[in-house]
């Protein structure tokens, strides 16, 4: 390579360089607020290096001069002034400069940045322990809470079962009372439901944590949804209402296969609601379709109040109540549905509801239908 050769290639290395050094040094510029906003730290280091490149081009616009100028591609006699003495020490003031105004940065700014830097660190770690043992202590909490609420309604089904054995006993030896007889119905009633609020309790607490084994079984949902009419049978006199039990299944497609026990609490809880909001003398629909995709869909329907769409996402939360006064709200305790969705999706069903204020409720459950038996196939 000749020596004019060079030079071009020397000149072109170096334009090149001055042009990676002004983008650089302009998105320097225009990002410097917005990262400086993140750290202060972030901004002082920001700082240094645009000095330094700031330093480097400008060393670079020199030499890429003189190069340029031996070249004849600009006055030669720039070549010769630019390498002149005088001229030549330039670029080295420049460095010298800079070095000074970098040194001062870092002195000035750098270092008080990084005592805060390191103090905020410190008071981050502080909080964050501080919210571990919190947490440890909250957590302590809610299982003592619920140890404690387990204990207690655990501790309730054994009266309740002797309340619910003794009025059974006394309406079966004072029948010929038509009002004592009623009186003990709606005993044997609120009993009942009692009963069922404490196992669903004990029931969730068992789901939550993968405890509650499931007793998997074919029966027929026919069944199951006459039974569970029977049990609210009481309730639904009190309030003249009509209940009311539909199948839509084809012959021979009513069997599916889950927890008989389950899927009848669920059953009792759903026509229960929908008869504690359903006016005096409306009826409950119980129904019973195809759910596609292998699956039995059973749904209550009810004339009720509605629910409002913002409780809707959370109504099946445990402890979840709508506000009283609100479309729906009445006094619950929040465990029903909970129970509700944690059984059925347990039998790989799925749960909702289907509401608008004013207009009734429609909950709907699926359960998977039995698969056929080879005498059922031929």
């Amino acid at each position: 390579m000749t020596a004019e050769q060079f030079s071009y290639v020397t000149a072109g290395l170096y334009w090149c360089l001055i042009v990676c050094w002004l983008a650089i040094l302009i998105f320097y510029w225009r990002e410097y607020r917005r990262l400086t906003a993140l750290s202060p730290m972030i901004g002082t280091m920001l700082v240094v290096v645009f000095m330094d490149g700031a330093r480097t081009l400008l060393e670079s616009a020199y030499f890429g001069t003189w190069y340029t100028a031996r070249t004849g591609l600009i006055p030669r006699y720039l070549f010769t002034v630019l390498a002149e003495p005088q001229f030549v020490v330039v670029p080295k003031i420049v460095n010298l400069l800079a070095a000074l105004v970098i040194i001062g940065v870092l002195v000035r700014r750098w270092f008080p940045d990084l005592g805060q830097e390191i103090e905020r660190q410190r008071r981050t770690e502080r909080l964050y322990q501080d919210l571990q043992r919190a947490h440890a202590d909250l957590k302590a909490a809610e299982e003592a809470r619920d140890a404690l609420t387990h204990m207690i309604v655990h501790d309730m089904r054994t009266p309740l079962t002797s309340v619910i054995t003794g009025l059974q006993t006394v309406r079966a030896f004072e029948g010929e009372s038509e009002l004592g007889a009623e009186l003990v119905d709606g005993a044997l009633a609120g009993a009942n439901r009692l009963l069922l609020m404490v196992n669903d309790l004990l029931d969730i607490s068992k789901m939550e944590v993968g405890q509650m084994a499931l007793r998997r079984e074919r029966f027929s949902l026919d069944e199951v949804m006459a039974e569970a009419v029977s049990l609210v049978d009481v309730l639904g006199r009190e309030k003249r209402l009509t209940l009311r039990q539909e199948s839509r299944l084809p012959a021979g497609s009513h069997l599916v296969e889950g927890d008989r026990d389950k899927t009848r609490r669920v059953l009792v809880n759903l026509l229960g609601n929908a008869i504690k909001f359903a006016p005096e003398r409306s009826s409950v629909i119980l129904k019973a379709d195809t759910g596609g995709d292998g699956m039995l869909c059973v749904s209550v329907v009810d004339t009720g109040p509605g629910i409002a769409l913002e409780h809707q996402a959370r109504i099946f939360d445990k402890f979840y109540q709508v506000e009283p006064g609100a479309a729906g709200g009445h006094a619950s305790t929040g465990i029903g549905l909970a129970f509700c969705k944690l059984a059925v999706e347990a039998q790989g069903g799925r749960i909702g509801v289907e509401s608008a204020s004013g207009n009734g409720s429609r909950f709907w459950f699926t359960l998977p239908a039995a698969s056929p038996t080879p005498a059922q196939g031929r």
